[in-house]
């Protein structure tokens, strides 16, 4: 539970800890909380072994021989599909809340968290998870203490006010951006001693001391680093000084300043922001002005994204053509997420193919931009109905990509067999969609877990449309099996809640049962109310159980992510309607939002 406090009413015996530590990294607040508990005695159980590549990202310094890194068992947001989700931010915050709770829990003692207004923002959202976990968890408990109070915004790109009231009030903290004060004393906060390269990096690029080179250089370095961390504010704060700072800088020192880029850099994620392509002022400008529009965008301010992605071309003399094309690239995705601006955003990727026009001895990298613009042609004639046309433009991108090995041709090259498939899952060809699906699991040559796991669950989805039950199944083990490996409590949950009403829709009432049996076990790993609900709901459903019903309608009332969907399950319980429609049923595709970390309002 959360409670909002004064330090002057808080329990005497509360663990304090204050993480107005700022924006530079992300997870520097949550790790400031863990270290205040484990100083305290707690121990978090198992949670650091069994969550090891989870925990070395919360605790760099201390890793543990053998771990997998994160990226190796999760996935990443997109910078080229603008897709803001990432499995591995939602498994950190996920893991840290569970141990916030577990530790509270194991000490018998409140965590009285000061200065949360002035955290840095995935911290903001791993507290809120953490607040709605321990609704289920015996004996945890947060409290907050003056939460109005925050830092002065760095700018108004970084003026994250709204964001941070949505979070609060997920919280169970009533107020509005207007009751939130910004306090200069707030501004000075915890001195930051940073833990990790993002912190480091942040550091380089504020240096009032530094050269502007050295600070544009590890500018760039850090939009990539904070990107991956979904530190959003903090590529803001970063990008729009150092956009001041190239005013008046020569072209000649450009070469000097992308090579100490590069060095600042030792990311394998060489597919997002790449400065391959910057070859002067312009570019790194454009580049920067990228950065600004995608963290807009995340946020769901999409106007100020356009606007970025815009300018990127204006004012810019000598633009490579390869960022004149990202530019309407990036426009054109912005706008194709509204149906009402559909024929805006055809125009600018029309205007993009103009961009990089084919030639003879024209470079990969504007080939491989023509790639990407075909892509999303292809995506915006199946957002018209138009199947055929589009399956023309997803063939003419794979076309651009022949030959092609780099990162970013690889992972447009694995996105165009996926959209291939979903056009002919779409067009009734469900049969045409599995033999493509398949097709696309021998082109990557993955055979990791995670690979495992999602082509699994996609190959299930398909042959539940083609009558193959079984196949289906099988492909369901599988997805279980990889998530389990993964210790992908999530996704295990989902699944297990999609088979009890794959069965249940079969007339398999034991074997339902079962699985919402152990979807209600998962789901309390995962401290999620609403999934325990629905799972206790499947139980009620499949075995008339009272005490089932009773502990749907509870933990249904404990929902902060999903009230209104909660509610109306309660309510189908209570009444005794009809409760299989608000039970999830497998689809075709995995993925889902991470909710239970989401500020952004839900349409």
């Amino acid at each position: 539970m959360v409670t909002t406090t004064s330090a002057h009413t808080a329990r005497g015996n509360a663990v304090r800890t204050n993480v107005n530590t700022g924006p530079a990294a992300s997870y520097t607040g949550l790790r400031k909380s863990l270290r205040a508990l484990r100083a305290d005695g707690a121990s978090f159980g198992d949670l650091p072994a069994r969550h090891a590549s989870e925990w070395a990202e919360l605790f760099p310094a201390e890793p543990v021989p053998g771990t997998a890194p994160l990226e190796e068992i999760a996935l990443a947001p997109s910078e080229r599909r603008l897709h803001r989700e990432s499995e591995q931010v939602y498994r950190v915050l996920s893991v840290a809340a569970a141990a916030l709770c577990a530790g509270t829990a194991e000490l018998g003692r409140p965590l009285l968290i000061s200065g949360i207004g002035g955290t840095d923002l995935s911290s903001l959202r791993g507290f809120m998870r953490a607040v709605e976990h321990a609704r289920v968890v015996p004996g945890a408990r947060l409290l907050l203490d003056d939460p109005r109070t925050i830092r002065t915004p760095a700018g108004t790109h970084a003026d994250y006010r709204d964001e941070r009231v949505r979070c609060l009030r997920r919280m169970g903290v009533s107020l509005t951006a207007g009751d939130l004060v910004p306090d200069p004393a707030a501004d000075r906060g915890v001195p930051f001693v940073p833990e990790s390269e993002e912190g480091e990096l942040y550091l380089r690029a504020r240096d009032q001391d530094s050269s502007a080179v050295d600070r544009v250089a590890a500018a760039l370095a850090y939009s990539r680093r904070a990107f991956f961390s979904a530190n959003w504010e903090g590529m803001a704060v970063v990008a729009d000084e150092a956009v001041r700072l190239l005013d008046g800088l020569p072209g000649a020192v450009i070469p000097e300043l992308l090579a100490k880029a590069e060095r600042e850099d030792e990311l394998v994620h060489a597919i997002e922001f790449e400065t391959a392509i910057l070859r002067g002022p312009s570019d790194v400008r454009g580049f920067l002005l990228k950065v600004l529009g995608i963290q807009a965008g995340f946020r769901g301010d999409q106007d100020t994204a356009l606007s970025c992605f815009r300018a990127m071309r204006e004012e810019a003399p000598g633009l490579s053509p390869e960022i004149r094309a990202q530019s309407h690239l990036y426009a054109a995705l912005t706008l194709s997420k509204r149906k009402q601006r559909l024929a805006e955003a055809v125009a600018e990727v029309e205007q993009g193919f103009t961009a990089v026009e084919e030639h003879p001895d024209e470079a990969e990298s504007v080939r491989r931009e023509r790639g990407w613009l075909h892509n999303l042609r292809g995506l915006t004639l199946f957002a018209e109905r138009r199947l055929g046309a589009a399956f023309e433009h997803e063939k003419q991108a794979l076309a651009c990509m022949a030959g092609l090995t780099d990162a970013s041709s690889a992972h447009l090259r694995i996105n165009l067999y996926s959209n291939i498939s979903v056009l002919q899952e779409k067009a009734g060809k469900a049969a045409s969609a599995l033999r493509t699906w398949e097709k696309f699991k021998e082109a990557t040559g993955s055979s990791n877990a995670g690979f495992a796991k999602h082509h699994a669950y996609r190959s299930a989805g398909l042959r539940l449309l083609v009558g193959d039950r079984a196949g289906a199944l099988a492909d369901l083990d599988t997805t279980l099996v990889n998530a389990n490996a993964l210790a992908d409590v999530f996704h295990e949950t989902e699944v297990r809640l999609e088979l009890g009403s794959l069965h249940a829709s079969a007339g398999d009432r034991e074997a339902a049962a079962d699985q919402y049996e152990r979807a209600g076990e998962t789901a309390v790993r995962l401290g999620d109310p609403y999934r325990i609900a629905q799972a206790r709901a499947g139980r009620f459903l499949t075995t008339g159980s009272a005490a089932a019903a009773r502990s749907a309608e509870e933990h249904a009332a404990l929902s902060l992510t999903r009230p209104g969907e909660a509610e109306a399950l309660a309510k189908a319980v209570r009444e005794g309607t009809e409760l299989s429609g608000l039970l999830p049923a497998p689809r075709t595709k995995l993925n889902r939002p991470f909710d239970l970390i989401n500020f952004q309002d839900r349409p």
